[in-house]
C-alpha cells in the first residue's frame, strides 16, 4: 500500500467535501480527543491545516471517505 502525503489527502477531502449534498455535511464524519466534527467542522479544520484538521484527514482516509476524483 503506497502511503498518501498529508497535503494529497487534503486536496482528496476538499475535492471531496465540495461534492457532499448540504443536507450530508451536518453528519459527523470523525471523533477526535473526544470531540465530533461533521462533514463542515471538518472543512474549517482541515482547510486552516490545525492538528485537529491532520487528524481528521487520516481518520476521513482510513475510513475511506476521501476519493481520487478529477476535477470537472
Amino acid at each position: 500500500m503506497v502511503e498518501t502525503s498529508l497535503e494529497e489527502v487534503r486536496a482528496k477531502f476538499i475535492r471531496t467535501y465540495a461534492a457532499v449534498p448540504a443536507k450530508l455535511r451536518e453528519e459527523i464524519i470523525a471523533l477526535v480527543d473526544d470531540k465530533p466534527y461533521n462533514w463542515n467542522a471538518a472543512f474549517i479544520e482541515v482547510k486552516g491545516k490545525t492538528k485537529a484538521g491532520d487528524a481528521i484527514l487520516r481518520h476521513a482516509e482510513a475510513l475511506g471517505l476521501v476519493k481520487d476524483a478529477e476535477l470537472r
